[in-house]
């Protein structure tokens, strides 16, 4: 497929493979980012395409570069220049996951090598794509399970060593094993209703109109897309505000925090601005939310988005959760929480690959941080809800009890009406939901209270 004079869709891949992993953009953003520069006839054709290519190679990275790694022998993926791994993960993944055949494959990438580096590179990946095309993968995994079962399961289902043994620690095998599997599912679309606009009796009916089938959720103004003719992003009522799409977990922390008309809220992590925005609509744009993120780029979209939804109580603030102090207390504040976004795996695979122990201990220490500052901003006998999207208790529970023995927050003992408790001590008070058992992000949420 050529989309325009000299660029090939390898190429275009490579690139958002190149924005994903150095920039950390996620593969929508990425992908946006490299179509600003590509025009010609199959561009709308070669950006789904495109799409499901990073999405697909970011998901089975671990497979990929096992593939890969085997047939180096002696060196690895991550020590050949980076766009030329990209290239081969290119080259892989159409072999091996999309059935390409492999002479298509292999050219298609070695074209590409040779107008971006030189001849003997073209030469070295030639005989490393044929290479790939004889390499038995599930021989290979046969006797890496047999000599060691946590790097099988790694590899198999594509998951970070170290994420792998923490959910078997949390479930046990067979129960991880189903997590994992889950993980790598099709994403499940969830809809809700801005209120601010529709209901959600209303809201069903339009999509059901449209092609849409849904059905309720535990959250009263979530849908859940169980199947859809059209993508619900291209229905007039989503270009008009009347809906957004949003995780469900994600979705039930507004309603656990209840803001009231006439409050002021605080988001001090508020990018993208879901929860922000529900939250604007549970207080029917009465009373003032100020909206805090230190990404300006961000917080403008949050802007623009705000406009659509006819949100018109936000104070957008760029500025550090960690620091950001205001005139007044606030009575409610939201902290959803930068994280290891470990729960997010089947939305987002790229997260699978950016995150170690060191790096989880840093993050640790601005939750805690955004935790004391919290404290700060919250006025006597108010509340906050503290969520991530993170499966860990060192970043959820162990960060609940810091909040109440060295911050000086109470937990309140609040009702969920669905998903799981979790873990140490305070684990019958706080909110748990699993990929695997909610079909949603797994996810926390806990609510505490100024005393």
């Amino acid at each position: 497929m050529e989309l325009f004079y000299r660029v090939s869709f390898q190429e275009v891949v490579a690139d958002a493979l190149m924005l994903v992993e150095e920039r950390e953009l996620s593969s929508k953003h990425a992908l946006e980012r490299v179509f600003k520069r590509v025009a010609g006839r199959d561009r709308e054709k070669a950006r789904g395409l495109a799409h499901a290519y990073v999405f697909e190679i970011e998901k089975w990275r671990a497979k990929i570069d096992f593939i890969i790694n085997s047939v180096l022998k002696g060196s690895k993926v991550e020590d050949l220049d980076p766009y030329l791994a990209n290239l081969l993960r290119i080259g892989t993944f159409e072999i091996h996951f999309r059935k390409v055949p492999p002479a298509v494959a292999t050219d298609s990438v070695v074209r590409v090598v040779k107008e971006k580096f030189d001849f003997s590179k073209a030469k070295f990946i030639n005989a490393l794509m044929h290479e790939i095309e004889k390499f038995d993968v599930e021989k290979a995994l046969k006797r890496l399970k047999e000599k060691d079962r946590i790097d099988w399961l790694s590899v198999r289902f594509s998951h970070p060593r170290w994420y792998v043994e923490y959910v078997i620690n949390l479930f046990g095998y067979d129960e991880a094993v189903r997590l994992l599997l889950s993980n790598n599912r099709p994403q499940r679309y969830y809809v809700r209703a801005n209120t601010l606009k529709t209901d959600v009796d209303s809201l069903r009916d339009y999509l059901e109109e449209n092609g849409v089938r849904t059905a309720l959720t535990p959250v009263p103004d979530v849908l859940k897309v169980l199947e859809y003719k059209t993508p619900v992003t291209r229905l007039e009522w989503y270009k008009e505000g009347k809906f957004v799409i949003q995780d469900l977990a994600s979705a039930y922390v507004a309603h656990v925090l209840s803001p009231e008309p006439g409050e002021r809220l605080l988001d001090l992590a508020a990018a993208p601005g879901s929860k922000t925005f529900h939250a604007a609509a549970l207080m029917e744009n009465k009373g003032e939310i100020v909206a805090v993120d230190c990404s300006y780029d961000r917080l403008m979209r949050m802007k623009e988005k705000a406009k659509v939804l006819g949100v018109k109580n936000v104070r957008f603030v760029h500025a550090d959760g960690q620091s950001f102090r205001d005139k007044e207390k606030f009575d409610k504040i939201i902290l959803d929480a930068p994280c290891s976004s470990s729960g997010t795996y089947r939305q987002f695979p790229e997260v699978k690959w950016r995150f170690d122990e060191a790096k989880i201990k840093k993050i640790i220490s601005v939750q805690r941080n955004m935790l004391r500052n919290a404290y700060e901003n919250l006025r006597e006998g108010g509340e906050m809800t503290y969520s991530t999207c993170s499966i860990r208790i060192d970043e959820d529970e162990e960060n609940v009890l810091f909040a109440i023995n060295r911050v000086g927050l109470e937990l309140v003992n609040y009702p969920f009406s669905w998903g799981d408790r979790g873990f140490l001590e305070i684990g019958d008070k706080v909110f748990r939901a699993w990929t695997h058992r909610h079909d949603c992000n797994s996810f926390f949420i806990a609510k505490v209270r100024k005393f």
